[in-house]
């Protein structure tokens, strides 16, 4: 039991921006699934853009990149996979969310812009890394 956990640290160690990322995602995925109303403008595309079943998405790959660091990215197709969805995904919710920011006129979405631009970062980084 220690001997798997000592692993499993020294897995986080080893791949410590993927794993930050990684919770990072997770923690965005939790939070759209847990607020309906977030996006909000243009109002023809609040709808497709509040589903659910893009939040899960964004929670799954968030936890699936979890796993390959812990388990020491054993496949390197599934790391370079989940880090270019993983990628992709935050990229895109910070597009949108500039958008909302300027053509919305909801400045108080800036951080987040760049909390998700940081994010984007550390996976690219982890990406270079691998």
């Amino acid at each position: 039991m220690t001997n798997m956990l000592h692993r499993m640290l020294n897995n986080i160690n080893n791949n410590f921006e993927q794993a930050i990322a990684s919770i990072g995602v997770i923690a965005i995925g939790a939070s759209l699934w847990i607020d309906r109303n977030y996006f909000f403008w243009p109002p023809e595309l609040t709808s497709t853009m509040n589903d659910q079943r893009i939040d899960i998405v964004i929670l799954l790959l968030g936890f699936c990149l979890l796993i390959s660091a812990l388990t020491g990215n054993k496949s390197k197709f599934w790391q370079h996979l989940l880090l270019i969805l993983c990628g992709a995904a935050i990229f895109m919710l910070a597009l949108t969310q500039l958008w909302h920011a300027f053509l919305g006129g909801q400045m108080r979405m800036a951080h987040t812009v760049i909390g998700d631009f940081i994010i984007f970062i550390l996976i690219v980084r982890a990406a270079y890394k691998s």
